[in-house]
């Protein structure tokens, strides 16, 4: 069921399995505040509906933001979702290695800053990611 879309963003809930698919509505470049506005509605919907497990698929996008940009925009995102039920998160990758490192690279620093009681990895395919989150 579409819990949320709009020129951003697409938000598809799966209750059956408590997961939330994202992903960004149009191949183009999106901007920080562009970025920021979907983080906060995957926020909110993760909040509103208790989802446990969320995939991110935001391949669509290509913008490489600068990192520190980028690296506030995760620290909000990982702070929002410490506050709600999610257990997994599932991130599907981009085909620009450069970009994957530095992601990589920020969620390790992240993860060692600020221990996350909620599972993240990275995927090279939406359907490893939901295997995974699946437990299949």
């Amino acid at each position: 069921m579409i819990l949320y879309s709009d020129h951003i963003i697409r938000l598809e809930y799966d209750p059956a399995c408590d997961l939330l698919l994202t992903s960004l509505t149009v191949a183009r470049e999106y901007d920080v505040k562009e970025v920021r506005s979907a983080f906060l509605s995957i926020i909110t919907h993760v909040n509103e509906y208790n989802i446990t497990s969320l995939l991110l698929d935001f391949t669509r996008n290509t913008l490489d933001l600068q990192a520190g940009e980028y690296k506030v925009t995760v620290a909000q995102l990982t702070v929002g979702l410490l506050q709600t039920s999610l257990r997994k998160v599932a991130r599907v990758s981009t085909a620009d290695p450069i970009r994957e490192e530095k992601i990589a690279s920020m969620l390790q620093d992240i993860q060692t800053a600020v221990p996350l009681p909620i599972q993240v990895k990275m995927f090279p395919t939406k359907e490893a990611a939901l295997q995974w989150l699946l437990g299949a």
